[in-house]
């Protein structure tokens, strides 16, 4: 579910409060977040292939040397 507050002061409360409480009849704590912004998750998950396809370049950076013939 979600919830919307005003504030994010009521918001930060509220994670504080319920966050890993256990609800009336409920034998699990429930975990209470900020939702994930749909922007911020894309821009991870491109910055994460970024940097994978980075990382699997064999060998380091290449330097040409000068022609000695």
């Amino acid at each position: 579910a979600f919830i919307r507050f005003d504030k994010r002061s009521e918001a930060e409360e509220a994670i504080k409060d319920l966050n890993g409480s256990k609800p009336a009849g409920s034998s699990e704590p429930i975990t209470v977040k900020f939702a994930a912004n749909p922007n911020q998750t894309k821009n991870s998950q491109l910055l994460s292939q970024l940097y994978h396809t980075q990382s699997r370049r064999f060998g380091g950076p290449v330097h040409h040397q000068a022609q000695r013939f």
